[in-house]
């Protein structure tokens, strides 16, 4: 039995409506946002990790690979019990500095653009298979279900249908900044709606093909051969390779960079997908086998990547065909979506901003807004390009497998980022060139058709040891290897010196106020400057009026963080540092240092160890008794400015600490600021004084310490 090509078309299309009015639906809060902002609604939206591989092609590398499919979605598991050593850490530096892609939070480490380059010229290159591989599916997937089906038409359809709703609903905003909770949803409902077919598919598979468990169990013992081609593989082949692949995808792959921490809501959202997630692949993964048995008996020739809808057609059933067709093509669609968004947000801020920088421009946010449009046209035709180009030799899996190992170049540079404080800008980039260079030697060219360096890569593999069943291991082993040799070597020989995340040792901004902040970032910004320094006053909760050499420090800081969400963190520090220029002659107050040092330690999420970390905790349990004291205590610094201002001086005073610190004390309002300054030139350390006080007289007695310099 076979379909007719409209009806697929008609229900292809009239899935990607029901997605797009998902969308739109939670955009215009029809669906409410505790749905959209639910922590399982972010776990299943990570669901989107499986892709038409998991949908059609793990039933083929389940043939060849037997129970060793599982290993892919094993790997997912085990990256989820490092939720809080490894995802947690990045979600707070993604959002602590507003790091939009994997490349961003590369370059906030590392610095230098062309870390930037690197890392998006890379990911570009090894997500084109990927995306490949989903185009492929849907066009064979036409193919085996309907006649006269043109690949290369059908291809070039899926595509420019998905370019239009990656732009409606993903490109939206100028930048990544802005959460797309439409996004989220919809890539939500697609996960559940590849489940739900999948589970139909499978549920036919033992009770329509097999007429029941029972009736499943006794073709098994009839045919012990497919028990064996499934345990085998098991027993003979290595698992380690495949779960390194799969530990490092689970969160290393743009799309899942892009949900887990870009879109993602918050760390609640991450501790509930480190349980949600490997459920949902558990349970996506429970009809693989009985499809896989059901298309032996029934189509023991066909492609076994295609056994999901090859199955349906012996049912007869129209209804059902339609059912595993929308259920790959929401799979397709949603790998396709995230991954091109990613990758056009990183393609933004590290190859076509940097070549031409913003000047002044007229509407800055609506021509970054058209430039990631077009770049996400641009990625899914180059997609569509390499589908046209590839060998098809592969099945859905190998091709999936091309991209994994490319992802797994970037576990070194990661380590750095996370657990080790000397790896250097110099060991990055030679790591990852290192691994660059053996991934195109060992899969990218032969890939595209190069045979005779596939068969020279496999001569070399066996010299070393290296079964030709696991082609898998030698490619990931050698690259590694090289990657992280030259990772540690350079970062060991080439060390940064301190650069990398160094701060202008200068305190005092040349600006003078918010105002002054504004029209020096006009030249550069245009309009967007008032805007960014709203966003950021708002952010602070700071007046306009602010005038106190910290706080404007504190709001050029939030300034370049927020424009790192717009433009990458590399140009938001160039702009900054070209605008709001630091004043090295200026004299920076004792206390205002004290108080810069003390804002960053209450705001770094890196964890004091030793001896700072047992005087920090003495500091802040000093500082605690003397703001929880009953008595109002005011301590001024070397220059008289106002370091301390306890909550009972607020109380007394009827003024608050945020309106003190920082100010010279005789800049305090009055009569507070005379009377405290007065009392603070004086040679008497105890005196006292009569206050009038909302129309009342009051005697205050005043006590003063004063701190000898050593």
């Amino acid at each position: 039995m076979r379909l007719e090509l409209e009806i697929l078309f008609a229900a292809g299309v009239g899935y990607l409506i029901v997605l797009f009015l998902v969308a739109y639906a939670t955009e215009r809060g029809i669906i409410p946002a505790r749905l959209a902002k639910h922590p399982l609604t972010s776990a299943l939206a990570l669901g989107v990790y499986a892709s038409s591989w998991s949908f059609n092609g793990s039933v083929g590398f389940a043939r060849t690979e037997g129970y060793r499919f599982l290993t892919i979605y094993l790997g997912v598991t085990l990256a989820c019990l490092l939720m809080p050593v490894v995802w947690k850490p990045i979600a707070r530096l993604t959002r602590e500095y507003q790091l939009t892609s994997l490349a961003d939070l590369f370059v906030f480490r590392y610095r230098g653009q062309l870390v930037g380059v690197l890392v998006t010229l890379f990911m570009l290159a090894g997500s084109l298979p990927y995306l490949a591989l989903e185009i492929r599916a849907i066009t064979e997937s036409v193919a085996v279900l309907a006649h006269g089906a043109k690949p290369v038409v059908i291809g070039l359809g899926f595509c420019l249908t998905l370019t239009l709703f990656a732009i409606l609903f993903g490109a939206r905003h100028p930048t990544s900044r802005e959460r797309h909770e439409g996004l989220v949803v919809a890539i939500a409902f697609e996960s559940l709606v590849k489940l739900g077919a999948l589970l139909a598919v499978g549920g036919f598979a033992i009770f329509g093909v097999f007429d029941g468990t029972a009736h499943m169990g006794s073709w098994l013992a009839d045919h012990p051969e497919a028990v064996q081609a499934l345990y085998q593989p098991v027993r003979e082949g290595p698992w380690g390779t495949l779960l390194l692949l799969s530990f490092a995808a689970a969160f290393l792959l743009p799309r899942q960079f892009h949900l887990a921490f870009t879109e993602s809501p918050g760390e609640e959202a991450l501790t509930t997908a480190g349980w949600a997630l490997p459920l949902y692949l558990l349970v996506l993964n429970l009809p693989i086998v009985p499809i896989l048995l059901a298309g032996t008996l029934l189509r023991p020739g066909a492609n076994p990547d295609f056994y999901v809808l090859g199955i349906t057609l012996a049912g007869r059933s129209n209804v059902l065909s339609v059912l595993a067709f929308v259920g790959g093509l929401a799979a397709a669609s949603g790998t396709v979506i995230v991954t091109t968004l990613a990758l056009a947000s990183m393609s933004l801020n590290h190859l076509l901003l940097p070549l031409r920088p913003p000047r002044q421009e007229r509407d800055l946010y609506r021509s970054l807004l058209w430039a990631r449009r077009a770049l996400i046209a641009g990625i899914i035709l180059s997609g569509f390009a390499f589908f046209l180009l590839h060998e098809k030799r592969l099945g859905l899996a190998e091709l999936g497998l091309v991209s994994f190992v490319a992802v797994a170049q970037f576990l070194p540079g990661l380590v750095g980022v996370l657990f080790w404080p000397r790896a250097s800008r110099a060991g990055f980039v030679a790591g990852l060139c290192g691994g660059i260079v053996v991934w195109v030697v060992t899969l990218a060219v032969p890939l595209l058709g190069g045979s005779n360096l596939a068969e020279a890569t496999l001569a070399v593999s066996q010299r070393l040891g290296i079964p030709p069943s696991d082609p898998w291991f030698y490619s990931t082993f050698l690259s590694l290897s090289v990657n992280a040799l030259l990772f540690a070597m350079g970062s060991v020989f080439a060390p940064d010196h301190g650069e990398a995340g160094a701060e202008t040792p200068a305190l005092v901004v040349g600006a003078s106020s918010p105002s002054d902040f504004q029209s020096r970032l006009m030249p550069i910004l245009g309009g967007a400057a008032e805007v960014e320094v709203q966003r950021a006053l708002g952010d602070l909760m700071m007046r306009l009026d602010e005038r106190r050499p910290v706080e404007l420090r504190l709001l050029r800081d939030r300034i370049e963080r927020n424009l790192s969400g717009l433009m990458g963190p590399r140009l938001a520090r160039m702009v900054v540092d070209e605008s709001l220029r630091m004043d090295p002659g200026a004299r920076t107050a004792l206390a205002d240092q004290l108080r810069l040092l003390e804002q960053r330690l209450n705001e770094t999420r890196i964890p004091l160890r030793g001896a700072a970390a047992e005087l920090e905790t003495f500091q802040r349990f000093f500082r605690q008794i003397l703001e929880d004291l009953p008595q109002g205590v005011c301590a001024l610094g070397p220059d008289t400015d106002v370091v301390i201002w306890n909550r009972a001086m607020a109380r007394l005073t009827g003024i608050e600490r945020s309106d003190t610190v920082g100010l010279p004390v005789a800049g305090v309002a009055a009569p507070w600021g005379s009377l405290l300054g007065a009392f603070a030139r004086g040679t008497l350390n105890r005196e006292e004084q009569r206050i009038t006080m909302s129309s009342r007289e009051r005697f205050l007695q005043l006590h003063k310490s004063q701190l000898e310099a050593t």
